[in-house]
């Protein structure tokens, strides 16, 4: 090669060098034999040499691996042509840091369709990698309904702490001035679920005033220096993102270290912001579950009461009786039906009125919530008609309890004007037998009622 061609080279490489200094791109320009001849500023940030530490070395410096090296070499040849397509190779800057870079490029041909320089372009590609690989795993997380709630908070938090290399990961409620943990890693395992500490005293007091995801990497040398969760805990880097709930301020997501980090870059907010959308997403979904649940309990209890007495009504009685007789087949259950019907209860009606009669059921059932064991269920079979399904063996001390009830029954009685109405229960009571199905204990259990009134009314009459 002549000198003439040489400085021929020199001035064409320095043209080229002012072509692509402003580029936000970095670009790499290199001799034929891959040797850098020129950087711009973009290249020089990403790499963290300077321009006379990159001349005239090897292209490879800038690799991590060999091969990614050797494999570039099929567009940085003297047969390839100028490639639009990207390669992903992993690079190495000054302080060995490896990151996933896209590199497109090729030769630079003159009118003659020689080769002059190579040139390459090269992105730093790690982060939007690392985003799809966390928003992978989030998919992951999120979408595995074998995990609890508190289970797949407890990924979120060490993806996040992964993603952002921050250890410290902090799910928090936020009521008035009070920030509490709700759940919480941390490296040494000093953060516990309700501990609580002023709002103002933390990080997180910035994002929920804003409504809005903050973050910086290195607190000592910035504008909150003298923040009280600097001075107190010295936390130096910090991400958050406010945890909304039905449209409703609730607490934030956050991660932190007590080291400074790299700074964040949009990718990173909008990581912290997804992930507290599903957080309070997760809880809203929870709360209109827990809000079904007891709608659905609330209706099924009115489906299962009598509105007169509060007790269950005949429908749940059934369902209970034909229950405990499966039971009984299965695990040799012992149980007690006992049938109560009000005596004159017509001529109570008749004489002082139907809502007398509603009184006098209504003490039945003060009566029995008062003095029945909690084991047993009592219920109202029809009219003025009562049953109990009580779990046991000793029909003779059922018969005992029965008779208290009775005597409570009558001392509660009804006060009518200046006139006191004793009431009085008779009832009949039989044990479950072997060959039972419900129609047969049904009806001997009725039968032993109408015996009790019978035989005079205000007994038992057991069989």
């Amino acid at each position: 090669m002549t000198k003439q061609t040489d400085t021929k080279l020199l001035l064409d490489a320095k043209i080229l060098s002012f072509v692509f200094a402003h580029i936000e791109t970095a670009v790499i320009l290199a001799s034929l034999d891959r040797k850098i001849v020129s950087v711009n500023d973009a290249a020089r940030h990403l790499f963290g040499y300077s321009e006379e530490e990159l001349l005239n070395k090897s292209t490879r410096v800038l690799y991590a691996h060999e091969h990614d090296f050797s494999n570039l070499g099929k567009r940085f040849n003297d047969t390839a042509d100028y490639i639009d397509d990207t390669s992903t190779v992993t690079c190495k800057n000054k302080s060995g840091y490896l990151f996933k870079a896209q590199v497109t490029g090729g030769p630079i041909k003159n009118a003659a369709g020689k080769n002059l320089f190579y040139v390459a372009m090269i992105q730093d590609d790690s982060s939007r990698l690392n985003a799809e690989d966390t928003l992978n795993k989030l998919h992951s997380i999120t979408s595995n309904q074998r995990l609890s709630f508190k289970q797949r908070l407890d990924a979120i938090l060490h993806l996040g702490s992964e993603h952002f290399g921050l250890p410290i990961g902090i799910f928090s409620k936020i009521t008035g001035d009070q920030y509490v943990i709700q759940q919480a890693i941390h490296p040494d395992d000093s953060l516990e679920e309700q501990m609580s500490f002023n709002l103002g005293e933390t990080y997180c007091s910035h994002v929920y005033q804003a409504n809005e995801v903050k973050g910086f990497h290195n607190a000592s040398n910035s504008e909150i220096e003298s923040h009280p969760c600097y001075q107190s805990f010295k936390l130096e880097a910090y991400i958050g993102a406010p945890i909304f709930v039905d449209g409703l301020r609730y607490g934030t997501l956050n991660f932190s270290s007590n080291n400074p980090t790299k700074p964040f870059i949009r990718q990173d907010f909008e990581l912290i912001r997804l992930f507290a959308e599903w957080v309070g997403h997760e809880i809203a979904r929870k709360n209109d579950i827990k809000a079904l649940k007891k709608a659905h309990d609330q209706l099924e209890i009115l489906a299962n009461t009598d509105a007169l007495t509060g007790l269950v009504n005949r429908g749940f009685l059934e369902q209970e009786l034909q229950d405990s007789i499966d039971k009984n087949v299965q695990y040799r259950r012992e149980m007690v039906v006992a049938l109560f019907d009000f005596d004159n209860f017509k001529t109570i009606n008749d004489k002082f009125g139907h809502s007398v009669g509603d009184e006098a059921l209504r003490v039945f059932a003060r009566v029995v919530n008062e003095f029945g064991r909690s084991e047993d269920v009592y219920g109202r079979w029809g009219g003025e008609e009562f049953m109990a399904i009580l779990p046991t063996k000793n029909i003779q001390g059922i018969s005992v309890s029965l008779t208290r009830l009775q005597k409570q029954i009558r001392e509660a009685g009804l006060k009518i004007a200046e006139q006191e109405l004793i009431l009085t229960v008779s009832v009949g009571v039989t044990m479950l037998r072997d060959d039972d199905d419900i129609h047969s204990i049904l009806k001997r259990v009725d039968t032993l009622l109408y015996k009790a009134k019978d035989n005079g009314r205000d007994r038992i009459e057991i069989g």
